[in-house]
């Protein structure tokens, strides 16, 4: 098992020079939020998309584009 020290580790760029990496800490509190939240916002966005595919997936894309046309006639016609 290896253990882990307080030097860091080396490694050695393309031209073969050595190159000490530093390891990172453990992130703050603030880095944590925001990856929670772009990770919730992510997933659900993807589900959103999935259900919505899920949802309109028996409907033929020309009867789908022909109401979404009649909707936005419906609106401007309404608005004038």
């Amino acid at each position: 098992m290896s253990k882990r020290s307080d030097q860091p580790a080396m490694a050695f760029d393309p031209f073969g020079e050595p190159v000490e990496i530093a390891c990172h800490g453990p992130s703050a509190t603030g880095d944590r939020r925001a990856r929670s939240v772009a990770l919730i916002g992510f997933w659900l966005i993807a589900a959103t998309l999935t259900a919505g595919r899920i949802y309109f997936a028996d409907e033929p894309v020309a009867q789908m584009v022909a109401n979404a046309h009649a909707q936005v006639a419906a609106f401007i016609t309404a608005i004038l």
